[in-house]
């Protein structure tokens, strides 16, 4: 699945391991999802979540909430740890998102 030029919002980070200092930030990214790999690419942030690290996953009307377990953000070539959660604007595609991601 792929989807592109999507509002995402990263809240209550927590980092586990790196350099990362922001709690929450926004972005817009191109999303895709292959191979039970969770790919948001915002250009100067990446950030890589591995389908057993989801933890729950939230339906709303146009967004999914992922609550994420030790998923990856690449900034700079630097990898860092967090937990926290990330809200995807997917727009009419959020339910087929939330089926393939929880269902």
């Amino acid at each position: 699945m792929r989807a592109d030029e999507v509002k995402s919002e990263f809240n209550n980070l927590e980092i586990h391991m790196g350099d990362f200092k922001d709690r929450k930030f926004k972005a817009k990214c191109t999303v895709t999802y292959e191979d039970q790999m969770l790919i948001m690419d915002g250009g100067k942030r990446v950030v890589r979540m591995h389908a057993r690290n989801i933890g729950n996953v939230h339906l709303s009307k146009k967004d999914i909430t992922i609550a994420g377990l030790n998923f990856e953000i690449t900034e700079n070539d630097e990898v860092s740890v967090a937990s926290g959660s990330i809200r995807l604007e997917l727009g009419e595609a959020a339910k087929a998102w939330y089926k393939e991601l929880w269902g």
